[in-house]
């Protein structure tokens, strides 16, 4: 039956497609078209739209824009369905808060989200769609048997891409509809952030909790989505603390720092981002956490450098860690093309110019070339572009170029002086920033003598 639904939808799309072709704006009207039938058809092609509008590489650019409407998509369930739902799926120590959801306050694709109030603590209560997991593994097996025989028809690569796209989507999908994972992800960030007094990681409820119903603290306050809203409206509250400064801090502590952690929240969009009354960062949603390898968090920590620092030998440093087929290519006509569009970002206030567009064209290039980005950077970078929507909205005169080289060059050295052991060798594997310091303010310097003096102290 679901087979049937697909073929039905997507012989619709032919049709238009052969029908409308001709049109001078076909483009934008198939796209919209596209995007229309992955909403109908559920989370799976909602959530492949999502990674697809990250992906200029696969698609073009007018496809990508059409599919980010898919970012906040999401249909409330009937309140019948969802009930008869939960009294199969609730366990007996879950009936008090089952019965005590009204009408949820967020409606993902995956997923359902309640405030609860009881006696004991109000509570978020996150409870995945029906028969979802179904769903999901149901349509990526239909998804691989297509891209196995169509893969070479559609978009700018090859079958192997698209193989390689649907597992990684598949993968992640099943982790979100996992709350047992979520729970693990949870529990692990709440132990490596502890020390952060700013940063606020809500407890989750495992006694309370199963595959399908996850119950956690609730945490009060603005989402960063609220506030950008609020802030059109020219409407934000009066905070007795900087709200410049806690997206500064979001940036720093959660999103470079994971680059010393080896994982990071890969879902850093505006409405799971809270900022508390008492000026503390809380996460939510921890179904997609994506691991680095040593190898994977170097290369990123370098491409970003590269972009921050404009320099276009860095960013040929970490393609070519990840380069599975080392291909030939005009490194002066690359470097010129680098060049340009570095030279556009740097020292530029967000407001002036798109690092989105900026990080994903350089991805491209390097595609182009035959460098292949591993999906752990690609994971990061989509959360580094959800930061910088919000940078460009709530702190426009914000710089990443201006910050981020000096928190990743730090970032860069910690992890590297950790790794080894010997300062010789740290000095070998560093060559390819040498350039770089070289262009850094004097403090930046006295930042990596610093940090090397210490650990040659230490090691004697």
């Amino acid at each position: 039956m679901r087979l049937l639904i697909l073929c039905f939808a997507a012989t619709r799309l032919l049709m238009y497609r052969f029908l409308h072709r001709r049109k001078k704006n076909f483009d934008h009207l198939f796209a919209v078209k596209i995007r229309q039938t992955f909403e109908s058809l559920g989370p799976v092609y909602i959530k492949l739209g999502q990674i697809l509008s990250m992906r200029p590489d696969y698609i073009n650019d007018v496809y990508c824009h059409e599919f980010e409407h898919l970012l906040d998509s999401g249909r409330p369930i009937s309140r019948s369905k969802m009930r008869k739902y939960l009294n199969r799926v609730a366990q007996p120590n879950q009936r008090d808060i089952v019965e005590s959801l009204g009408q949820p306050v967020a409606v993902a694709s995956l997923s359902e989200v309640y405030k609860v109030e009881l006696a004991s603590g109000t509570f978020a209560v996150k409870v995945l769609r029906p028969d979802v997991r179904d769903i999901v593994q149901e349509d990526f097996y239909i998804l691989r048997r297509l891209v196995s025989i169509f893969g070479n028809r559609f978009g700018r690569l090859d079958r192997k891409h698209w193989i390689d796209l649907v597992r990684e989507v598949e993968s992640w999908l099943l982790q979100e509809t996992d709350y047992i994972h979520e729970m693990k992800n949870i529990e692990a960030m709440r132990r490596d952030l502890d020390s952060f007094d700013n940063i606020l990681i809500p407890r989750a409820y495992p006694e309370f909790s199963n595959q399908y119903i996850f119950v956690m603290d609730w945490v009060e306050g603005y989402s960063m989505l609220d506030l950008i809203r609020m802030k059109r409206k020219d409407e934000l509250p009066h905070f007795h603390f900087s709200l410049e400064e806690k997206l500064e801090e979001l940036i720093h502590d959660v999103a470079i720092k994971s680059l010393l952690r080896g994982y990071f929240h890969a879902d850093l969009n505006p409405a799971n981002i809270i900022i508390t009354p008492e000026g503390k960062i809380g996460l939510i949603d921890f179904g997609l956490i994506k691991f680095f390898s040593k190898e994977a968090r170097r290369g990123t920590v370098l491409f970003l450098l590269g972009i921050t620092s404009n320099s276009p030998e860095l960013i040929f440093k970490s393609a070519e860690l990840f380069a599975k087929n080392k291909s030939t290519f005009n490194r002066e006509e690359v470097y010129e093309d680098l060049s340009k569009l570095l030279y556009d970002y740097s020292g530029m206030a967000a407001k002036d110019v798109s690092s989105t567009k900026v990080i994903l064209d350089i991805l491209k290039l390097s595609l182009h070339q035959g460098f292949e980005y591993p999906w752990s950077l690609i994971l990061y970078t989509r959360s580094a572009v959800n930061l910088d929507g919000q940078v460009l909205r709530l702190h426009p005169h914000f710089s990443f170029s201006d910050y981020g080289k000096k928190r990743l060059l730090e970032v860069y050295t910690e992890a590297f002086i950790k790794e080894h052991a010997s300062v010789s060798h740290l000095v070998d594997v560093s060559e390819d920033i040498v350039s770089v310091l070289q262009d850094l303010p004097r403090n930046l310097k006295i930042i990596l003598q610093d940090i090397v003096l210490r650990k040659h102290k230490t090691a004697n």
